[in-house]
């Protein structure tokens, strides 16, 4: 496998995000998925540094799980705030499939930090013996 081509990769992010600047320096009318690939950059954005930072980690996952875990609280505390401030319109439609995807991810995170029962120690019989 070959190293990945990091520099092509931004020049054709740099060619696309040119040409969107050129359209919309032009008037060009609303950019279905616009809002959909600034989230991506976004994202991108923040899983990079991570990894710039996870690689000079004693422990690159566990930097990495600590990182994703952190941003997702923070990412649900803001849009917990948004909504009970009203910031964030209840006429969203994406609203619904939000709480579906909270609920799921609460399930999930109850599972895998479930504690397994602790075993009671054998009761004593009798004098000296175990």
């Amino acid at each position: 496998m070959g190293e990945f081509a990091w520099l092509e990769q931004v020049a054709t992010l740099s060619t696309m995000l040119n040409t969107l600047e050129t359209r919309v320096g032009q008037g060009s009318p609303g950019m279905p998925g616009l809002e959909e690939l600034k989230s991506g950059l976004d994202d991108l954005r923040l899983r990079t540094w991570s990894l710039l930072t996870a690689a000079s980690s004693d422990d690159p996952h566990a930097f990495q799980e600590r990182f994703r875990t952190r941003r997702g609280r923070e990412m649900c505390q803001a849009l917990t705030t948004d909504v009970r401030t009203g910031r964030l319109s209840g006429r969203q439609s994406e609203l619904p499939d939000l709480g579906a995807a909270a609920r799921e991810l609460a399930t999930a995170v109850k599972e895998v930090t479930k504690k397994p029962p602790t075993r009671k120690p054998p009761k004593r019989r009798g004098k000296g013996v175990v």
